[in-house]
């Protein structure tokens, strides 16, 4: 099992460079902190497997 974990420190501003490393990397979990966002507002669709 592959599992990763980010402080990622604004996911809007770095969403597509986290797609980009999820394609490449393929962790079977990742956890995300800092993601300063609202649940409402988490890119829960493009982060889905």
């Amino acid at each position: 099992m592959k599992l990763a974990t980010w402080n990622i420190n604004s996911l809007k501003v770095r969403l597509s460079h986290v797609l980009d490393w999820l394609a490449a990397n393929q962790p079977d979990v990742l956890c995300l902190q800092e993601t300063k966002l609202t649940d409402d507002k988490f890119p829960s669709a493009e982060l889905r497997a």
